[in-house]
């Protein structure tokens, strides 16, 4: 009975097999393809057309000559204003500081960077519509450097090999 029901089924899948390889769309026909030549023959490349492309007009330069003196510049004078901070972390070693003082034209100020050589540099500038940024850059301390290897500074820890 076992053997009847396993050739019974095996039968079944052959058949069911072949009807759908007969309905499948996607396999290519059994007999070949059975196109007609065509009547016009294949065309050759051609090189393509050289199509002009128009350029547009080139804008006129919106730059000139830079304006007299006392020429025709309408200064506004800007927000007044005070502030300062200051940062002394004995931990990390930053150390910077800045102040600055405005009265709408000209700005006055003060900013100070403690360097990694052990320095502090000190820049006091004035700043005006008229004669821009003018800074003057000074330095308090001794620059401090490591004496040998090991001692410090960018390397003082890098690879060994």
């Amino acid at each position: 009975m076992m053997k009847f029901l396993g050739l019974s089924l095996c039968l079944a899948l052959t058949i069911v097999d072949q009807m759908l390889a007969q309905n499948n769309q996607y396999l290519p026909p059994d007999k070949g393809y059975d196109y007609d030549k065509p009547n016009k023959p294949f065309p050759t490349a051609q090189q393509p057309q050289q199509v002009p492309f128009p350029r547009p007009p080139a804008p006129a330069p919106s730059y000139g000559p830079p304006p007299a003196a006392g020429g025709d510049h309408v200064h506004e004078p800007g927000m007044p204003f005070d502030f300062n901070y200051n940062v002394n972390d004995i931990d990390t070693g930053n150390d910077y500081s800045h102040n600055a003082v405005s009265d709408g034209d000209v700005t006055r100020g003060e900013y100070r960077v403690q360097l990694p050589d052990g320095r502090t540099q000190i820049v006091r500038y004035t700043a005006d519509w008229k004669n821009g940024y003018n800074a003057e850059v000074t330095y308090e301390g001794e620059a401090k450097y490591p004496e040998g290897p090991g001692q410090g500074g960018a390397n003082s820890g890098g690879y060994k090999y």
